[in-house]
């Protein structure tokens, strides 16, 4: 299944986004890769993403920072340190 940046509908990752906030293509709809690079890592090393953080699309019932399916604080990679789905 490929999936489609949010705001331009294009299968690219990374940057050249035209209508992108930071002129990143994010691709929110899958929850087995990061939005930013496609990758299916969770945590550093994001090369496009804030931080360099993978954040991956919602779904699954797992957080979008770390795959955990566990809720409220002690998520490693979020900014808020809570688990987000």
């Amino acid at each position: 299944m490929s999936t489609k940046c949010r705001h331009c509908n294009s299968t690219s990752y990374g940057h050249g986004c035209a209508y992108g906030p930071d002129r990143l293509h994010e691709h929110i709809d899958d929850e087995k890769h990061c939005e930013w690079c496609g990758s299916t890592s969770y945590g550093h090393g994001c090369a496009y993403g804030p931080d360099h953080l993978h954040r991956h699309g919602h779904g699954g019932g797992k957080c979008i920072w770390c795959g955990s399916t566990s809720s409220g604080s002690g998520c490693p990679y979020s900014p808020t340190k809570r688990h987000e789905r």
